[in-house]
């Protein structure tokens, strides 16, 4: 969860301090962005824990990314008028949305593995090849006197082909959600709540389709 944290007897030079540090962004700033982030030992241990259920073989290709500006995942910007861009750490986030997904499935116990192509049709392949399209996807921060809050949004397309049929199923779900006062802000608590917004959108799409023999349906 993002880190809040209660200011109580600030003295007035480190207050000015702060001011003066926390004013100082300019334009033209960038911060790097993970839309993975790495997890903690006690979140990797569960993950390992989960036994992939019987069912079909899934893989996930990267996402397409219809955004205008594909590099830039949001902005942090102060009441001084300073403004720092955050852009995809790797440079593609297609591809890491496309991790993130596999990593979510992975722990909702899909036999389910993350490729940079689509593997060829083979009697080992997977039966669904899961894609999808980015139409939004941004971390805002406001900073204001001491505090910031965050707003994350997200819209995202999520496609299913079948091997078996040659059928799909589409679905398409935008979230949003927002950490108010936070206090000396860190590009993770923008991590963290694009993180969570991301997975309402694969948390949609899971409760919304069921398995039927290897293929996905909707239900």
């Amino acid at each position: 969860m993002i880190r809040q944290h209660v200011v109580r007897g600030i003295s007035a030079p480190v207050a000015v301090g702060l001011l003066l540090l926390l004013g100082c962004s300019g334009k033209g700033d960038i911060i790097p962005m993970n839309l993975t982030p790495k997890a903690g030992k006690d979140a990797a241990a569960s993950v390992q824990a989960v036994k992939p259920m019987a069912g079909p073989r899934v893989a996930v290709i990267p996402f397409e990314d219809a955004r205008a500006d594909r590099a830039k995942v949001g902005s942090r910007t102060s009441m001084w008028g300073g403004e720092t861009d955050f852009n995809v750490s790797s440079g593609s986030a297609g591809e890491e949305i496309a991790q993130a997904l596999a990593d979510y499935l992975k722990r909702k116990g899909w036999q389910v593995q993350y490729a940079k192509v689509a593997p060829a049709v083979a009697e080992n392949g997977p039966d669904i090849v899961l894609s999808g399209k980015i139409l939004e996807l941004a971390v805002d921060a406001k900073r204001g006197f001491l505090l910031t809050d965050i707003e994350a949004r997200t819209k995202l397309v999520i496609q299913a082909k079948n091997r078996e049929d040659e059928s799909a199923i589409v679905r398409t779900d935008a979230h949003s959600g927002n950490h108010d006062n936070v206090f000396w802000f860190e590009p993770q608590d923008g991590e963290d709540i694009l993180s969570e917004v991301l997975e309402k959108n694969f948390e949609r799409f899971v409760v919304n389709t069921r398995f039927e023999d290897r293929s996905l349906r909707f239900r």
